[in-house]
């Protein structure tokens, strides 16, 4: 089924990681807001893994329908946030019979273990 412009009810902040340089001439990447745009958000697929300690991670996977226009540089250092949910780009491609959209696949990780223990 397609997608109409009024199902576009979700916003969006789009972040892109960006180099920059440190006082020691070292580059690191940040990531920085780009902007804001409408989307149409649909839980896809989910699983879930077990971690050592009695810990669970949870992974679901997130369409997320836009207008072309309103992204036209997209890349996998990219992440949306919607409804305070990160979403990291794993991968596009434009629907072919309606021009000018895309439908971005992305995933969305809970409750797994960062190596600074956050």
């Amino acid at each position: 089924m397609a997608v109409q412009a009024g199902e576009m009810r979700e916003r969006a902040a789009v972040y892109r990681e960006e180099p920059v340089t440190d006082e020691n001439n070292e580059t690191d990447y940040v990531y920085q807001p780009l902007r804001t745009i409408w989307a149409n958000v649909t839980p896809t697929s989910g699983r879930t893994a077990e971690l050592p300690g009695e810990a669970e991670r949870a992974e679901i996977t997130h369409k997320v329908t836009i207008r072309e226009a309103s992204l036209p540089e997209i890349c996998r250092g990219m992440y949306f946030v919607v409804r305070g949910l990160r979403l990291d780009v794993l991968y596009w491609y434009p629907i072919y019979n309606r021009r000018g959209w895309l439908e971005i696949f992305c995933r969305m990780v809970q409750g797994e273990v960062q190596a600074d223990g956050a």
